[in-house]
């Protein structure tokens, strides 16, 4: 039994982050003034396979924050734990809202095999070469994980600057023009921020469920420009992986950054 217990575990832990993402996604993201709608919080595969809605969890939520041009709410100290869906949303006020959340650190153990898997299905291949150059290819891979989860809402027909507010999260999505002023066909330019600065030559991928998993690199400035093929969900998503000296149970840690908007 208790060996039953511990493979239940693992698989749950490995379910939990190989290759897998976190996001925000309401039901609709275009509202009027005071329409209420609810938001979840999912992780899945490539939107597609292994979707398993979140409750809340305060213990593994270090910040929950709600940003608009009106006011910032701590929305950590609002909502009740194990909540599901996570946050019923509604505002009076015109604009865009802008949700940012970050989850605490995570323990994984992964074989040599399946660790360079993962590493290679999310661009990082620049920790493969490190792990070799250290003569650590065969060695598991133990990692710690966090992540960063964004989603912008856009109320009414006014639009302003909120889609580009700095939250100061760790790893940072941000975008470089209005998610919410583009239409099929057009292009969509981030930069991506890692402890404040930007986050150079690293893979990043959007995703929707008609186009699947689309691969983009960040220029020496952190930016990219992603292509809007289909109207709906999408998420943008990367996964930066560093060396992790001082950790006593990991030696890499990994970032897990998130930002989802619709196209109508």
């Amino acid at each position: 039994m208790k060996k039953l217990a511990l493979i239940a575990i693992l698989l749950l832990l490995f379910s939990d982050t190989y290759a897998h993402e976190y996001w925000l996604q309401p039901e609709k993201f275009l509202l009027a003034p005071r329409e209420k709608i609810s938001v979840h919080l999912y992780v899945g595969d490539g939107l597609t396979k292994d979707i398993e809605e979140r409750k809340f969890q305060k213990d593994k939520t270090v910040s929950f924050q709600l940003f608009s041009g009106y006011e910032t709410l701590d929305l950590k100290s609002l909502i009740e734990d194990d909540s599901l869906p996570i946050y019923s949303f509604s505002a009076e006020k015109e604009g865009g809202y802008l949700f940012a959340m970050h989850r605490d650190w995570s323990y994984i153990e992964l074989q040599p095999d399946e660790f360079e898997k993962y590493l290679r299905e999310d661009g990082m291949e620049y920790i493969i070469a490190e792990r070799k150059r250290l003569k650590e290819q065969r060695k598991p891979g133990l990692e710690r994980y966090s992540r960063y989860i964004k989603m912008l809402l856009q109320v009414g027909k006014k639009q302003d600057e909120t889609y580009k507010k700095k939250t100061g999260l760790m790893l940072e999505i941000i975008p470089l023009e209005n998610p919410y002023s583009k239409q099929v066909g057009d292009s969509l330019t981030f930069q991506v921020l890692f402890d404040g600065k930007p986050l150079s030559y690293k893979a990043v991928f959007a995703s929707n469920k008609e186009t699947g998993k689309m691969k983009y690199q960040t220029d020496k400035n952190g930016i990219f420009r992603m292509q809007i093929k289909r109207s709906g969900f999408w998420l943008v998503h990367l996964v930066f992986m560093r060396r992790c000296e001082k950790c006593e149970k990991a030696d890499w840690e990994s970032f897990w950054g998130a930002f989802s908007f619709g196209i109508s």
